[in-house]
């Protein structure tokens, strides 16, 4: 059994630049995933472009496991088509939650930055900040395994009530 150290508030703001799994368009949905806990986002039809601002919750379990996303488009007479995947890493959010127990941070207060790199697969470098009094990373994720795509969300930190 896995100790649950806090619970990362996902809020998936919006796909960019999707590829196209029926003739022109598709109807994307995205699915988190930490270990077995999995949620997943309403379909937005007909767009490679969806806004879905939406927020979802998942528990973050010690040992730390990695946020997998996928993007997928519905279909209704066959099975769901693969649009990309993602993996982010939990650890920098994870540490400077830790850090947050010994020192306040200020609202508004940059806390860290992860750099963009070839092994994450950011679009652009990822900010850890302290804001409406938690911590949220931004991040901006190049999908994985399909030609074209982005996705961007906000992961806020959630800390284990006790």
């Amino acid at each position: 059994m896995n100790f649950i150290q806090g619970y990362v508030k996902i809020k998936v703001i919006e796909g960019r630049d999707l590829v196209a799994r029926d003739i022109f368009t598709s109807d994307p949905y995205v699915k988190l995933s930490i270990g077995e806990h999995m949620v997943k986002t309403k379909v937005k039809r007909n767009t490679l472009n969806p806004v879905w601002n939406e927020e979802l919750m998942l528990p973050v379990p010690d040992p730390l496991r990695p946020l997998k996303l996928f993007v997928f488009d519905k279909d209704f007479f066959t099975a769901d088509d693969e649009m990309g995947d993602a993996e982010i890493d939990l650890r920098p959010l994870v540490a400077a939650a830790k850090l947050n127990a010994e020192v306040d941070f200020q609202e508004g207060s940059n806390i860290g930055r992860v750099l963009r790199t070839s092994s994450n697969h950011f679009v652009k470098d990822s900010f850890i900040k302290f804001k409406d009094a938690s911590l949220v990373q931004e991040i901006c994720i190049k999908l994985q395994n399909v030609q074209k795509g982005h996705i961007e969300l906000e992961v806020r930190w959630r800390p284990r009530i006790a």
